[in-house]
């Protein structure tokens, strides 16, 4: 009975059976939407990239519209009605045989029905089709042949799409840096600190909450503790319990990002990835030490969940409106400078996805370092101090 006793005084087997027990839906439930979220995310941006061409078609660009240009020409010199599709057909080689070799002979450039399906080929590999090329080209070679009516100034389709856009209230500078952005980049970002963690802080705000401060209300706390178990064992077994659920939740999910990476990418960086989790995991945990810090604090159910909630309320929502603050957003056009301010009012700043993202690579930035240290010392504290305060506070059992 002595040695019973004494187990007791720092962990109850006991307890977190019935923690598990009691939990297990939930837990199993919140793994299954982030694996789920994860992957379709993995999923999407895999196809994003797939749809992206890896090869520069520049080169290829400029032959293509070389020969076409070519082709207008000659076709204005001798009447003909050369064009891309009569070639591609294979019906009139002869005809551009005999205008390749008439071009070659006026000019320094060397034209071959060879070289044409060359520059053809290789444009292929844009995942453009050539037809949008032809009709580009058709818009540029009508408008090379004018000039202003009034001023006199080349027309140009750029400069065309300039004067539409702004006609339509759209800045076209603001075109530009949206089709540059890196829409990978800003994926990740909106995965990893907001998507990625709503469906666990919703997990820890409520276990947080339904370990302690439910219990105490409820009464059920006098039933613990009236059997051997200190309150030392209460404290130690629900705090060991908020540190190993949210490592095994976020274990299995980051196994299964990482496993679907290898299946959807080419070329992947999985260092990276355990890094970003790695970062997620200490975030989550310094969120789950303030929960648990209030829900030890209080002896009302209400009360721990609208400082420990509440906190974490305020977290996800400020870094929200904080992204959009962020020099992406701001660059693209689509955010506004003065919010970043927000990110600097929320612990979840301090999850550095840019520079975890770098792990595994040539150029590491370790600026994330002392972020996921501050993180790390949140987390004591708060589980130290909760612990400490709900060991020596009056319950009304």
């Amino acid at each position: 009975m002595e040695a019973s006793k004494k187990t007791a005084k720092f962990f109850s087997k006991p307890l977190m059976h019935q923690n598990i027990k009691s939990n297990w839906v939930l837990i199993l439930a919140i793994t299954l939407v982030m694996i789920l979220m994860g992957n379709v995310m993995n999923y999407a941006i895999s196809m994003m990239e797939t749809e992206k061409s890896n090869v520069d078609v520049t080169e290829y660009q400029q032959d293509f519209y070389g020969y076409l240009g070519s082709l207008a020409a000659y076709n204005s010199m001798t009447g003909s009605e050369l064009s891309y599709e009569d070639f591609i057909s294979g019906e009139n080689t002869e005809a551009y045989e005999a205008a390749f070799e008439a071009l070659s002979a006026q000019s320094d450039t060397e034209f071959s029905t060879e070289n044409f399906q060359k520059a053809i080929d290789g444009l292929s590999l844009s995942n453009i089709d050539l037809e949008k090329y032809v009709t580009q080209f058709e818009y540029s070679y009508a408008l090379a042949q004018q000039t202003g009516a009034f001023d006199g100034a080349e027309l140009t389709i750029q400069g065309l799409l300039d004067v539409t856009f702004e006609l339509m209230g759209v800045d076209s500078e603001m075109i530009n840096k949206m089709s540059e952005m890196d829409t990978t980049t800003m994926m990740n970002q909106m995965y990893y600190t907001l998507a990625g963690l709503l469906p666990i802080f919703i997990l820890i705000v409520i276990l947080a909450n339904g370990l302690v401060a439910e219990q105490v209300d409820r009464g059920s706390m006098a039933y613990v503790l009236s059997t051997p178990t200190k309150r030392s064992a209460v404290a130690l077994t629900q705090m060991i319990f908020m540190i190993v659920v949210p490592l095994v939740v976020i274990g299995i999910v980051c196994a299964t990002r990482m496993f679907t990476t290898t299946l959807f990418f080419d070329e992947y960086n999985l260092k990276s990835v355990a890094a970003l989790f790695l970062g997620m995991y200490l975030l989550v945990e310094a969120i789950s030490g303030l929960c648990y810090l209030a829900s030890c604090w209080f002896s009302q159910s209400k009360k721990a969940m609208g400082v420990g909630g509440g906190l974490t309320v305020w977290f996800f929502l400020a870094s929200m409106i904080g992204m959009f603050g962020s020099d992406d957003m701001v660059n693209a056009g689509m955010g506004v400078e003065e919010l970043s301010i927000f990110n600097n009012l929320t612990i979840i700043g301090l999850y550095d996805v840019q520079s975890l993202g770098t792990v595994g690579t040539g150029d590491v930035s370790y600026n994330f370092v002392w972020k996921l240290g501050v993180l790390l010392a949140i987390a004591v504290c708060s589980y130290a101090i909760g612990a400490r305060k709900f060991c020596k506070k009056d319950l009304p059992l």
